[in-house]
């Protein structure tokens, strides 16, 4: 199938997932790894070999890599020694927990020398470790879970057999204009011109497995250029967790050592270099994976930690928490060693329900009391969430449904989709999956459809007779919406897609440089450090590219 669209009119998407597979090949220079003594894999992400690529196995970090790190621009949180230190007022609050560092562990109950050491066993993390032990370096990991964990269902890349120079160049320009100008472009980069034969591995080693890809291709027109993408798609099969089980079988195979529900809590260091990671087992044991060459940090974001998601996203604050084991833990880590988070606030993972009710379409939207609060052009669920603080603040934070709102759908809506979507940024498919108005909520009249979501019929109706004098009107005097967008509610029946923002990830991780290198409070390189991943995200600026970028399956 393949899907047509412009970088000015429907913006398109790739997975964090995929921003994991691009990098680990860059990290082999800085590590020291070499394979069949013929010196380092690659010099850095701009010019790597399609034949090195596959020799040292692909998939690492710029995918699940995403979010901006400015240069020179990091924050300069700074560490607490260990216990609570008085403050100039006399109190004893210094920040937030995660910022003070602990004593240091210095007694372990088992020790382990490996080349490189990687910190989580999800999908970048698999990928640096299946790219080092390709290039003769032996690894260990530890692993906060019982089993590898991954998520998401997509992943996509630059056909780069099609798309010409201009056209990469124009992506990288879009994605930075769709970022405030706050992405790293060398690491998107990395990702522009490692991502096909990245994906290419994953595919190909999760269908050893019987982990069937099923492709998506499409092309976007950006700035008057082609560029064409495929994707690998995971709807139909578990997601990309099938294939990771596969994957993290085989590294094991290939002598990887991971070290289950042994989450990282600290980091070694030595003489000012990273020399290794410490896990805790889950009955308080301690355990020391000592690094010849390197750490790599690939433990994920910190969704599932409320107080580090109000302290670096407040704007999350109340939104459903839909992950409780990426926590955050490695990070943490990190951060004792001397790394930076990058800028806050962190932009967010959000999606609201199932693709059957994905309807991304500028018509009248209701917040949870019946009334109409925006201009409704902006309809994509990678904005609408901004919208959604004040009514969690008026449950106090507590109630998550509270950021629910509903869009009231005419019946002709697939020839207005046919109408507008070469110059709006709407969707109704995830994919090459669609909407199914049989899922939405429908009534009668629209008294019986405010029963039915719940909100007050008085309301309902007084906010759809004013919406419906500004259309006959011609001008919308409330928000100004866009004068083709307003079309009236008048027959029925009513129907209503409801829109439940949950938060599936934090965009936001460690400052690192091009090359993936942890930097620290004076953005220079911490020895021996690395991050990829979530626990990096730093190509995504102000926005996730996820979001709003043309760089993959809608989605």
């Amino acid at each position: 199938m393949v899907q047509r669209g412009s970088c000015g009119g429907e913006a398109k998407s790739f997975s964090a997932n995929q921003r994991s597979t691009d990098a680990a090949t860059e990290l082999s220079e800085k590590l020291g790894v070499t394979s069949e003594g013929k010196g380092p894999i690659m010099t850095n992400g701009m010019n790597v070999s399609r034949r090195d690529l596959f020799k040292f196995g692909g998939l690492a970090a710029i995918t699940a890599a995403g979010a901006g790190a400015l240069a020179g621009c990091a924050p300069q949180q700074k560490m607490a020694s260990t216990g609570a230190a008085a403050a100039e007022d006399g109190s004893t609050y210094v920040g937030p927990s995660f910022l003070q560092k602990p004593a240091e562990i210095t007694e372990f109950d088992e020790e382990h020398t490996y080349d490189v050491v990687v910190v989580g066993a999800g999908e970048s993390g698999l990928s640096a470790m299946h790219a080092a032990l390709e290039a003769g370096a032996t690894v260990g990991a530890l692993q906060s879970l019982s089993i590898v964990q991954t998520a998401g269902n997509m992943g996509a890349s630059i056909d780069l057999t099609k798309t010409n120079e201009a056209g990469i160049k124009a992506v990288l320009s879009f994605i930075n204009y769709k970022s405030d100008y706050r992405a790293n472009l060398g690491q998107v980069e990395t990702w522009a011109r490692n991502s096909q034969e990245a994906l290419a591995w994953w595919a190909e080693a999760a269908a050893k497995g019987g982990s069937e890809s099923k492709p998506y291709d499409y092309t976007v027109n950006c700035n008057g250029h082609e560029v064409f993408f495929h994707a690998n798609t995971y709807f139909h099969d578990e997601g990309h967790q099938k294939g990771a089980l596969v994957i993290g079988d085989a590294v094991q195979a290939e002598g990887a050592e991971i070290f289950f529900e042994t989450p990282c809590v600290q980091l070694l260091v030595e003489d000012g270099r990273v020399a290794g990671a410490i896990g805790e087992t889950k009955d308080g044991a301690h355990v020391l994976l000592r690094a010849n060459k390197g750490v790599i940090m690939a433990a994920g974001d910190y969704v599932g930690d409320s107080e580090m998601l109000y302290y670096y996203t407040p704007d999350a604050k109340g939104l459903h928490q839909a992950v409780d084991f990426r926590n955050g833990t490695g990070l943490k880590a990190a951060m004792w060693a001397g790394a930076q988070m990058c800028p806050a606030s962190h932009t967010k993972m959000v999606h609201g329900e199932g693709p059957k009710v994905r309807f991304e379409m500028p018509y009248l939207f209701l917040d949870r009391h019946g009334k109409r609060f925006m201009d409704e052009g902006c309809c994509r669920m990678g904005y609408l969430n901004e919208f959604t603080n004040k009514y969690l603040a008026e449950v106090d934070f507590a109630e998550s449904t509270a950021a629910k709102f509903f869009s009231i759908v005419p019946t002709n809506w697939e020839e207005h989709y046919d109408a507008w979507k070469d110059f709006s940024d709407i969707s109704i498919h995830n994919a090459y999956r669609n909407v199914d108005p049989e899922a939405w909520i429908k009534g009668d009249t629209l008294e019986e459809l405010a029963e039915m979501i719940e909100v007050d019929p008085a309301e309902l109706k007084a906010t759809v007779e004013r919406y419906n004098k500004l259309c006959k009107e011609g001008e919308d005097k409330d928000f100004y919406k866009e004068n083709h967008f307003l079309f009236p509610v008048e027959e029925g029946p009513f129907t209503a897609c409801m829109v439940a923002p949950g938060l599936l990830a934090v965009c936001g991780g460690i400052h690192i440089s091009d090359n993936f290198e942890v930097l620290n409070e004076n953005d220079e390189p911490i020895p021996g450090l690395y991050a990829i991943g979530e626990a990096n995200f730093s190509d995504h600026g102000a926005n996730r590219l996820g979001a709003s970028a043309p760089v993959q399956a809608p989605s």
